[in-house]
């Protein structure tokens, strides 16, 4: 057990230690996710405040004149070979040295008869007049500067951000857009660098978690386990207690097959609500000719209906014995005094209810008779296709809420070869069940036998077992279940 402790422990333990393993790399990849949108919109901000501030200080009649007066590439071989060129690169080569750019800064125009994006001046030291400039962000500065999109501007691709504003000429007009661009590798870079950092922090907070829950958590789950342990020993201890019990009563009910002895057609249904049950069925043999049969319902199921099964079972077989002749009255009432002596129930109030329901009859092939006397249980006899109810005496065998010297009535029966009788605990007719939720009903029942007593009995078993379980579906089974069906 303990060994079983410690592996449960340890389980515990794993889960936790996954769990916050999961939380925190879904933490961690959605920081860095955020960190990367971040950087990248704080790069854009930044060049977005050096692009606008710049832009409103360059000249675009400057510009203009640049290229009216260079309308080709290679014209210009020195950065100072024109003084014009010369102001506007010395302003975007000191914007882009004081803000540490790493592209360079660039002011772009479109040729109307090349249709061509042109670089009119770089911040780079070679002169870039007239130098084609492409890239995925041309088609949308060719927009901005033919009028299709107005105002300033921001792209972001895979590799890069882009960063735009217009430089307008005297009249207003947008001769040409000062371009800034951000690699993204290394904004990508610092992203990781942080997320190395978080990692690390991580691995901190997790070793810390991990001994708390290991000092803490583990002596906790611990606890529990070695409390479920013995729970466990002893819940064990009382099933092997249950299951010896099953193993006695089963020997002291008589198994079905000896039913065999004197009839060719018959079937026990016999569904215990738990290990082992309360009701019974009984045989017993007096001679080649005669036999009593029995079902009997005693008080509560489970282990305690089951004790009471065996005394029943016990006196019953006592009974016969040493009255092989008596009638089933002479029998119950017979019964009934022995419980009460055996339960010290006379006169007394603790234990009152205790006792039992039974349907006994003694069967006679020669005579062809039936004789049953019941104790709040009836005899189903189906003669000529018609269920007739015998009931029984409305009186229990045993308790002191009922007169302790009680008598009970016989019934004599005249049968017919082919004849079936049926007896019964009320397991199954008070189960509860159906589309309603209701119970199965002794109607229901009767309904149900005659509509398969074409049936041999033991498909007619298979019949009501099928029935009861659909019956009963999801519900609770509410009691134990005995059905005892002969063809006399």
């Amino acid at each position: 057990m303990q060994r079983f402790a410690t592996t449960t422990t340890r389980k515990v333990l794993f889960v936790l230690y996954g769990t916050l393993l999961v939380l925190g790399v879904a933490l961690i990849a959605w920081l860095h996710t955020g960190q990367r949108k971040t950087l990248r919109q704080e790069a854009a901000s930044r060049l977005s405040g050096i692009t606008g501030t710049l832009a409103t200080q360059l000249d675009g009649d400057r510009v203009r004149r640049l290229m009216e007066t260079y309308d080709s590439r290679g014209m210009l071989v020195r950065c100072d070979q024109d003084p014009w060129y010369y102001v506007l690169h010395e302003a975007l080569r000191r914007t882009a040295e004081a803000s540490t750019l790493e592209s360079p800064l660039r002011l772009v125009a479109y040729d109307i008869a090349k249709q061509e994006l042109q670089v009119v001046v770089s911040s780079e030291k070679k002169p870039a007049l007239r130098d084609a400039m492409v890239g995925p962000s041309t088609r949308s500065l060719i927009d901005h500067l033919t009028g299709v999109r107005i105002g300033p501007g921001r792209m972001q691709a895979d590799d890069r951000i882009t960063v735009l504003d217009p430089v307008r000429d005297g009249t207003g007009a947008t001769v040409a857009l000062l371009v800034a661009e951000q690699p993204t590798l290394t904004l990508d870079s610092w992203a990781v660098a942080r997320l190395w950092r978080n990692i690390g922090l991580f691995a901190v907070v997790l070793v810390v978690i991990g001994i708390f829950l290991s000092r803490s958590v583990g002596r906790l789950v611990q606890g529990e386990e070695d409390a479920h342990s013995a729970l466990r020993t002893r819940h064990d201890g009382v099933n092997d207690s249950i299951a010896y019990a099953g193993k006695i009563q089963g020997a002291m009910i008589p198994k079905p097959e000896r039913f065999r002895e004197m009839f060719d057609d018959f079937f026990v249904l016999n569904r215990p609500k738990d290990l082992v049950s309360g009701d019974f069925h009984w045989y017993q043999r007096i001679d080649d000719h005669c036999c009593y049969v029995a079902t009997a319902d005693c008080t509560g199921h489970g282990f305690p209906g089951a004790m009471m099964a065996a005394i029943g079972c016990s006196l019953l077989n006592e009974l016969v014995v040493q009255h092989p002749h008596a009638d089933p009255a002479e029998l119950l009432t017979s019964l009934n005094e022995r419980m009460i002596h055996a339960l010290d129930q006379r006169g007394r109030q603790r234990g009152a209810g205790d006792g039992m329901d039974i349907a006994l009859c003694r069967i006679d092939r020669v005579q062809r008779e039936i004789l049953f006397a019941g104790a709040f249980r009836p005899l189903y006899w189906l003669h000529q296709g018609q269920i007739t109810v015998i009931n029984g005496d409305r009186r229990p065998i045993g308790g002191s809420h009922h007169d302790p010297a009680r008598k009970f009535t016989v019934h004599r029966l005249a049968y017919h070869p082919g004849d079936r009788i049926y007896l019964f605990s009320d397991g199954y007719v008070d189960q509860f069940g159906g589309p309603e939720r209701r119970k199965f009903m002794t109607t229901r029942f009767s309904d149900l036998l005659l509509a398969n007593q074409h049936l041999p009995l033991e498909a007619q078993h298979d019949v009501l077992e099928r029935t009861f379980l659909e019956w009963k579906g999801a519900e609770e089974q509410v009691d134990d279940v005995c059905v005892l069906g002969i063809a006399v």
